[in-house]
């Protein structure tokens, strides 16, 4: 059982030379205490447990008599008090009603199972980038949820901007942050009355700049390469432009052996898309160039050492800047920018949006009018074959 007094402590003299009143709480064989808004001139003013030598003392007895009655109620409402240290207990406690307990820990480790059933494998380490971000302007890896103010958000997002992080990042972490909190409530875990994003706007930004004009895919792709790393990240590369800028997940995913049409489902919004669940064209020529040098007997890409997209993907890092500077490349050359290369081409030259988020996977436009049509593999087919024409030189009818 903790135990509530009413206190002053000598050493914590305000600027005036008062003291504020102080409610501590003891609990397993630890002390921490709760501020009041109360103030005496001096601590002998605060004995056993009251007021006293003040023509206020009534009143301020009868109020501080009722903050205790409050906070021994939130105590008695609690589940299980001994789970909490001293100092969790009075973060509890602070809270309106004192029984919602969950930290912010906890229910990002609960959030993780659930990535890792849906095998994000990924994702969960950005999560846990962000969540180390967040505890370490806590101070702290017992955050408690009820704790957690629109002020303390505000705060950390000033914090990561002073570090000098690209409004990208800071919106990639504050995002993540969200989520748990977000979970948290549809949980029943913690219940806000005012939402700790409430007074946040997530920074906007320009995209990066990474997609390629056609001079500089041409240099790409023609260019004379003598360095095997370098030749498989070309290839690579290219083979993703010639999938419609496909994840590089899929692509290794995929099963090529006898196949003359590409159908699958897009591994990042195959839980969320409720549209198309596959998507599906015709392999042009150009892939398949591609794909007959890299595959093994079982039909799978095979790019000798990068076996994975974790070590494809440690292969860019490496060399992109070297294939860029060899390519004479303006922008920001990675993965991703055969995708974005990819759909600007077919922007530019008038294809149809809503065709070309069918051949990138994108959930279809909510357009009223694609209500009543529905993208075919036929059309997005013909749009890939005159993207390619159009980058090869030729003239496409």
């Amino acid at each position: 059982m903790a135990e509530f007094n009413i206190v002053v402590l000598p050493a914590k003299v305000l600027a005036d030379g008062r003291h504020k009143i102080r409610i501590s709480v003891s609990h397993r064989g630890d002390t921490r205490y709760i501020p009041t808004r109360f103030i005496v001139d001096s601590p002998t003013e605060v004995r056993h447990n009251k007021v006293v030598n003040r023509g206020d003392a009534g009143e301020l007895n009868v109020k501080l008599r009722q903050r205790l009655n409050e906070l021994a109620e939130a105590f008695d409402s609690l589940d299980d008090p001994d789970m909490f240290t001293c100092s969790q207990l009075v973060q509890v406690l602070k809270t309106k009603n004192g029984h919602r307990h969950r930290t912010f820990e906890e229910t990002f480790d609960e959030y993780l199972t659930k990535l890792q059933a849906e095998k994000k494998f990924s994702t969960i380490k950005l999560y846990k980038l962000a969540k180390d971000r967040f505890e370490e302007y806590f101070k702290s890896q017992e955050i408690l949820l009820e704790v957690i103010q629109p002020m303390d958000i505000v705060k950390f997002a000033s914090t990561l901007k002073n570090r000098g992080l690209s409004d990208a990042t800071i919106k990639l972490y504050m995002s993540l942050v969200k989520v748990v909190i977000d979970f948290a409530e549809r949980m029943k875990y913690v219940r806000y009355e005012v939402n700790p994003f409430e007074f946040y706007s997530m920074p906007s930004y320009r995209p990066r700049e990474i997609d390629l004009s056609i001079d500089e895919f041409r240099r790409l792709r023609d260019v004379e390469l003598v360095d095997i790393n370098l030749v498989l990240m070309r290839d690579i590369w290219l083979l993703s432009f010639y999938l419609g800028g496909i994840n590089l997940v899929d692509m290794l995913k995929f099963n090529y052996k006898g196949q003359k049409v590409m159908r699958y489902k897009r591994t990042k919004t195959d839980k969320t898309k409720k549209d198309n669940d596959f998507t599906s064209f015709t392999i042009q020529p150009e892939a398949k160039a591609i794909i007959d040098r890299y595959s093994d007997k079982n039909g799978k890409l095979s790019f000798g050492r990068y076996k994975s997209r974790t070590t494809i993907f440690q292969l860019f890092v490496r060399k992109k800047d070297e294939l860029a500077k060899l390519c004479d490349l303006s922008h920001n050359f990675m993965y991703m920018s055969a995708r974005k290369t990819f759909f600007q081409i077919g922007f530019d030259h008038g294809e149809s949006t809503d065709v070309l988020d069918y051949c990138v996977g994108h959930a279809i436009s909510k357009r009223m009018a694609m209500n009543y049509v529905k993208i075919r593999p036929e059309l997005a087919s013909a749009c890939m074959r005159r993207i390619f024409d159009l980058v090869a030189g030729k003239s496409s009818s």
